[in-house]
């Protein structure tokens, strides 16, 4: 029976900088005050190998940050579980703040920078075809919320996009809370593909149905506004989540691809 190993200091180290965003310096420092107690600035820069005109500035941050205080000249660790929580608590009050200042950006912006284009570009009608090369599924995921808004029939035959539907589903939701019952929304996932009922409780909810057909090869989305989106996995990519796709508006190509897949629609198995 082998006995189960503690974690290194690097280890520790490492997580402390990945998780809890400490630097080098802040993260050992705090180390040497867990290990060995209260510190002047003189010891803790031999302890922590840290060059001592950066000990004031690591430990000012140190303490910024909820990791340490000071007592009378020395520097003492905040217990883990306390400085911990308060790092979380901190990353949780920024985000928010930073949430609600990129929705007043973002309505700000809407607002502005149509005003940037164009005449050009504002003559672009859009019954002209239309070819674009997109790359990454936030790209991909913001054309698929674009395509969704402007269309109130749609077909997505889903391969890949199950596995990211992380990604999708809250455009789905979201578009549902606007416009419930203007469109309607057919999805067709691959047979193999494992359905829950959350899936179906949230596609219910987004106003779509699903099936299943053995015949799904990639990604795609057609619309009743002449739209084509075609997805595949993108091997040149580094992302974790990394994808390619053509967006086409094209009449005759949008509407013969529709008519193939309302015959496999008809054909796939209701879930």
């Amino acid at each position: 029976m082998t006995k189960e190993t503690s974690p290194s200091l690097q280890e520790i180290e490492s997580s402390l900088k990945e998780y809890f965003k400490l630097s080098s310096y802040e993260a050992r420092a705090y180390i040497s005050l867990l290990r060995l107690g209260g510190q002047s600035t003189k010891q803790l820069s031999s302890s922590a190998t840290i060059p001592l005109p950066r000990v004031y500035d690591t430990l000012e941050s140190l303490m910024s940050k909820g990791f340490a205080l000071k007592k009378d000249e020395s520097f003492l660790a905040i217990p883990p579980k306390q400085a911990l929580k308060g790092r979380t608590r901190q990353f949780e009050i920024q985000f928010s703040e930073d949430q609600k200042r990129r929705a007043d950006a973002e309505s700000r912006l809407t607002d502005l920078l149509p005003q940037l284009r164009t005449n050009s570009s504002e003559g672009t009608d859009s019954s002209n075809s239309e070819i674009s090369v997109l790359k990454g599924f936030n790209t991909i995921a913001n054309k698929f919320a674009e395509l969704l808004e402007d269309s109130k029939d749609v077909i997505l035959i889903a391969k890949r996009a199950v596995e990211a539907k992380e990604f999708f589903i809250p455009i789905l939701l979201e578009f549902s809370k606007s416009q419930p019952p203007k469109r309607r929304i057919r999805i067709v996932a691959p047979t193999n593909v494992r359905i829950s009922k959350d899936d179906l409780d949230q596609a219910r909810s987004a106003n779509a149905q699903i099936r299943k057909s053995d015949n799904v090869i990639f990604d795609m989305m057609v619309t009743d506004r002449d739209d084509v989106l075609i997805g595949v996995p993108d091997p040149l990519s580094e992302e974790i989540n990394h994808a390619i796709a053509i967006w086409v508006r094209n009449a005759s190509f949008a509407r013969s691809t529709r008519n193939s897949i309302e015959e496999m629609w008809e054909s796939a198995e209701k879930v």
